[in-house]
């Protein structure tokens, strides 16, 4: 796969780009994430705000799925694509560097987030109305509103004052529990 870029990037996304930290998924939670999915080889990962690609790489090095990553930060979207090269995963990974609310999610197998709660609320009515019914959607630390998860995990962090939590949902789910648009 290789890097592309959308044709434009809306003002949104770059008041999002200077509001919102950038905030690396460990390792061993980006795996947690993708066990709790049960992701399989060949499945569609898309990882909304990739930044460095840490859960696009372990998806595509420990369980062989297609990935694509989102991220609307240059800087962290060419080392995303450099890391996947340096991993030898780069025929596995895309890196699109644009705005997480322009892309089509509608082939996604698994959806991953690592994102505050105001831009997951916002994007809830997307992923309701774009995922397939199999799809799933794992959440880092932050649960989606308004729908319960299907399962829960949690994971020691190397800080003694941070529990990482990852949340499951399925898109079938989110369909029923989605009320209407935040906008």
């Amino acid at each position: 796969m290789t890097s592309s870029t959308f044709p434009y990037i809306s003002l949104y996304a770059l008041h999002y780009q200077l509001q919102t930290p950038y905030l690396p998924t460990p390792t061993r939670v980006a795996r947690c994430m993708l066990q709790l999915a049960e992701a399989k080889p060949g499945e569609l990962v898309v990882d909304l705000g990739c930044g460095e690609g840490n859960v696009l790489i372990a998806a595509a090095k420990y369980f062989k799925c297609r990935c694509v990553g989102i991220e609307i930060d240059p800087r962290l979207a060419k080392r995303a694509k450099k890391r996947a090269e340096e991993e030898g995963v780069e025929d596995l990974v895309e890196i699109i560097m644009g705005d997480l609310f322009l892309y089509d999610l509608s082939s996604a197998d698994i959806v991953t987030l690592y994102l505050l709660p105001k831009t997951i609320r916002l994007l809830q009515y997307k992923l309701a109305e774009e995922l397939k019914d199999t799809a799933k959607v794992v959440s880092h630390d932050y649960p989606l509103e308004n729908t319960p998860p299907a399962k829960v995990a949690k994971i020691k962090s190397y800080s003694p004052i941070h529990t990482h939590k990852v949340f499951l949902y399925y898109a079938k789910d989110l369909k029923r529990f989605q009320r209407s648009s935040p906008t």
